[in-house]
């Protein structure tokens, strides 16, 4: 049998008992003046069988309650001044509770005794015992031994063979003693987390403990124990009993799964000297294979920085035992440096793509084969413009492709007069000219492996590099005419710069265009986007409801416009593109700017017609002398018509209907129509309508 596990409590708990037991010692009196006027006892004592007793406690005693207690047998006896509860004992007071199969409470010596009896024994010898000590708090674990004794005149108490829980773990003891409120002395115990409480796995193990309730324990000598062999010893080792944020030791829990054997995981030292800084080092012994290390650390400086860093390192392989350093690498930084400039970087590293495999049980990283970094840092100036860099590196741990974006430079201006009005100047047509800027320097390069295809091995590694550099400036204006109707053109121009673009030549064999030559070169490629003009108006309708809450339905509806047009660029005029015929007489194309960072080079040219109607269905609800206005629903249809198609120039009608009748309840609708009649064959569309 397992001996010793740490008892502690608060006084409270011995008060309350000291208390119960005062207004028992009520009962015997009263038992005695009733007697007092009948004939003399016999053996001067009183049973009561199977009996429900509660006493209230007189004004002025300091009882805050009535006390309830059972016993399937109490027995008064007089003459010792002793009461007897036998069976079931139970003794209830406020939301603190006791119960054992015995209950003695001796008022010559102020003191109480509840324990349990021995029901049989084990297979080796030992006693078993039934009904032993059990005292309950609401919302506490409870305390349990196979003796609790209490002094009400020195608020003293102990219990033999004590045992309850308290975070993080089981603490059991021999012989444990209360000296004062909030001091327990053990002799002979032992503290675990392991969930078996009676066999553990592993304990701590402490001739004798000083336990200070919700504050420390202290344990002088300390043995660790696995699977009843001592591992280390130390002198002394302080636990932390309070609650929150405590430098203190970590204690361990125990497992086993197939590569490491049984383990004992997670003993380390929690270290918070401040309230900006705290750090964590753990280990875990694994049977077959020995030691993982584990740190982590979290650093905060409130509105400036914050981060954390965590690690593991393994020198020996968990599936081999062989030596070999194995680690992973994570961290996480954020710092603001003034109003204007922050710096956020995050990231992984592992030794080895197997590493999560082995040593993590978190499904999730077990089966990531990708790790990545990013770093952001970024600046913002007067007006919301904005300045930013920017890196990231991703990993395929599968493949060992390493694939990075550096330098990748941004800088952003909102939309903003062209020509700012003076103060108190009268507005001209020319202030409503508003143009917004954007820049981006982007670079992306790649690690890719080379594998032999006999053994299937890496024999080496390609890498690629590509960089460019991309404005785009968008000016817009809008006006008024024929006094409902707003104008508003519009213009994007982007020019892409590069280092190099590619030539093509056409390959008879492969009856396609192939990249013949990369030419180390600056070129420039100039698009002009979606050229163009929109209108749109406003109108509204009433209706009214004169026999219903809501009295009138407002219906605002937006119709717009708008003809926007694009050239073909693969055309050869611009020179973007190399053209060549097929075999059959087609003309085939290759994009120069085809391996730049950014998009492509587009082809096809464009002379799109869109037409949209917005509605919006509002509401006016009175109930007496109160209004409300409410948004009944939106809906909106639109569609689009490209003139340069030969077939099927009109574009789907979509329709899309939002309405929010309840604030915790969304509904939306989309559906797409076309105007086309299927083919034959069920698959697409012919030019020709569903009407006709």
């Amino acid at each position: 049998m397992r001996r010793g596990q740490k008892k502690d409590r608060t006084g409270r708990y011995w008060l309350a008992i000291a208390l119960c037991g005062a207004l028992l010692w009520l009962t015997p009196l009263s038992a005695q003046e009733a007697d007092s006027s009948s004939a003399a006892l016999p053996d001067s004592a009183a049973v009561v069988r199977d009996t429900l007793k509660v006493l209230t406690p007189p004004p002025g005693s300091g009882i805050e309650g009535p006390i309830k207690y059972w016993a399937e047998q109490i027995t008064f006896s007089l003459n010792d001044q002793t009461t007897h509860l036998a069976g079931n004992s139970k003794i209830q007071y406020l939301d603190i509770t006791l119960t054992a199969a015995r209950i003695d409470i001796d008022w010559q010596r102020n003191s109480l005794t509840a324990y349990g009896v021995q029901d049989s024994t084990d297979s080796l010898g030992q006693p078993v015992y039934k009904g032993l000590p059990v005292l309950k708090e609401k919302g506490e674990a409870p305390i349990s031994g196979i003796e609790l004794q209490y002094d009400f005149r020195h608020n003293r108490g102990k219990v033999r063979t004590g045992r309850t829980n308290m975070a993080p773990g089981y603490y059991r003891g021999e012989d444990i003693r209360k000296v004062g409120k909030e001091t327990l002395f053990i002799e002979d115990g032992y503290f675990t987390t392991c969930d078996l409480e009676d066999h553990p796995h592993f304990y701590f193990r402490s001739a004798k403990m000083r336990v200070r309730l919700k504050k420390q324990a202290v344990a002088r000598p300390v043995t660790l124990y696995i699977a009843d062999v001592p591992v280390f010893a130390v002198p002394f080792a302080i636990f932390s009993l309070r609650r929150g944020r405590r430098s203190g030791i970590i204690l361990p829990t125990f497992g086993e799964n197939s590569q490491g054997g049984r383990y004992l995981e997670n003993f380390g030292y929690y270290w918070a000297p401040n309230d900006y800084f705290d750090a964590t080092l753990r280990a875990t012994f694994y049977e077959k294979t020995g030691f993982l290390y584990n740190g982590d650390m979290q650093y905060r400086k409130r509105y400036a920085f914050n981060g954390s860093v965590s690690g593991n390192y393994s020198p020996k392989d968990i599936r081999t035992g062989a030596k070999s350093e194995r680690w992973r690498l994570n961290f996480n930084h954020f710092q603001k440096i003034g109003q204007t400039f922050t710096i956020n970087a995050n990231g992984s590293f592992v030794s080895d793509k197997s590493f999560y495999r082995d040593y993590s049980s978190d499904y999730n990283l077990r089966t990531n084969q990708t790790i990545r970094t990013t770093a952001t840092a970024k600046k913002t100036f007067p007006g919301s413009r904005t300045l930013s860099m920017n890196f990231t590196r991703e990993e395929n741990l599968q493949t060992e492709r390493i694939d990075y974006t550096f330098p990748d430079l941004s800088y952003s201006q909102p939309a903003r007069s062209l020509f700012t009005r003076k103060a108190g100047g009268q507005k001209q047509w020319y202030h409503n000219l508003r143009y917004s800027y954007n820049s981006k320097i982007l670079a992306r390069g790649s690690r890719i492996p080379v594998t032999d295809n006999a053994s299937g091995q890496i024999t080496g590694f390609d890498r690629t590099y590509n960089s460019g550099w991309k404005h785009d400036i968008v000016p817009s204006y809008s006006f008024k005419a024929l006094k409902y109707f707003s104008f508003s053109p519009s213009l994007s121009l982007e020019e892409l710069w590069v280092p190099e673009y590619l030539e093509y030549a056409y390959s008879d064999s492969l009856d396609r265009v192939v990249v013949a030559d990369t030419v180390k070169e600056f070129r420039a490629r100039h698009l002009a986007r979606g050229m163009g003009m929109s209108v749109r108006t406003t109108l509204y309708g009433l209706f009214e409801l004169p026999f219903s809450p809501l009295k009138v339905i407002r219906h605002k509806m937006d119709p717009s416009i708008g003809f926007s047009y694009q050239p073909d660029y693969s055309d050869e005029v611009y020179g973007y593109y190399q053209t060549f015929k097929n075999a059959a007489g087609r003309e085939v194309r290759g994009d120069r700017f085809a391996n730049n960072t950014f998009a492509g080079t587009p082809q096809g040219e464009q002379r799109n017609m869109n037409i949209s109607v917005s509605n919006l269905f509002q509401g006016k609800i009175i109930r007496g002398e109160e209004e409300k206005k409410i948004d009944l629903f939106r809906m909106t249809v639109s569609t689009s018509h490209n003139f340069a198609l030969d077939s099927l120039r009109w574009s789907n009608l979509r329709t899309s209907l939002q309405a929010k009748p309840h604030p915790k309840l969304n509904f939306n609708f989309n559906a797409q129509h076309t105007f086309y009649k299927p083919r034959a064959n069920g698959r697409g569309r012919r030019d020709e309508f569903v009407w006709s």
